[in-house]
């Protein structure tokens, strides 16, 4: 007989979280997979840069930026990065389709449609699916600029390149790479009079740019910051 705290559990699962059925899973790249999952509660609308979280057994959630919404087949797509030997990458390697899974949201989270028409977004590996997010909201047309640090910049130009997501720049990650990335930065902030900008990915890479950016600053509207991850911990979003 299942205990009192198995099925307490079971309930509070029902009660707070979706359960999504994996359609497809596919390779994009040896370090990205593209999941996409349907759900009832998926023809309703919900906001670009929204997350949902994958509850993975015995481990807990891990956070991810939904796109490609479809509502009428009540489907949406995850882009997993396949970094190590993490909860969540193990998750992305055998996710296999007509499986099912348990989701916390969409809720909000960057809220891209409250930001300038201009927008200088950075990021990393982390980040491709709020920039491909972001495209979608705005159209093919509109001024976006990426700036993205990587680590094998061949791959994510082909990830980047299958979502879409239009002018971007990459940094290969090395010694002072954040130096470039700073300058790119400054660079599509001057292309873009009244950006607004988004920092999100790795909380060090925010932190180190954000002290940067103020120490200097550039001519920018407002900043949203969002830390998807940091080095020796857990997701943070």
């Amino acid at each position: 007989m299942a205990s009192v705290k198995a099925m307490l559990g079971d309930a509070v699962a029902r009660l707070f979280f979706h359960e999504w059925t994996i359609t497809a899973a596919r390779e994009v790249s040896p370090h990205f997979r593209r999941i996409e999952l349907t759900g009832e509660d998926l023809r309703e609308a919900h906001g670009a840069g929204d997350k949902v979280q994958v509850m993975i057994p015995g481990t807990g959630p891990r956070t991810y930026t939904p796109f490609a919404p479809d509502r009428e087949r009540g489907a949406v797509s995850l882009l997993v990065y396949l970094h190590g030997a993490e909860p969540g990458a193990q998750w992305g390697r055998a996710a296999a389709a007509g499986e099912r899974v348990r989701v916390f949201g969409p809720r909000g989270s960057l809220q891209f449609s409250t930001l300038a028409p201009a927008v200088v977004l950075f990021g990393d590996e982390t980040s491709f699916a709020a920039a491909r997010a972001l495209r979608e909201l705005r159209g093919p047309e509109a001024p976006l600029s990426f700036v993205f640090e990587v680590t094998h910049a061949d791959e994510a130009e082909t990830v980047l390149a299958e979502l879409d997501v239009g002018p971007r720049t990459l940094v290969r990650r090395g010694p002072d790479h954040l130096l470039a990335v700073e300058r790119q930065l400054r660079a599509a902030l001057a292309r873009h009079a009244g950006a607004d900008q988004v920092l999100c990915g790795n909380a060090r890479s925010i932190q180190s740019l954000r002290a940067a950016l103020k120490a200097s600053p550039a001519p920018h509207a407002r900043q949203k910051v969002k830390a998807y991850w940091s080095p020796g911990k857990r997701g943070l979003d």
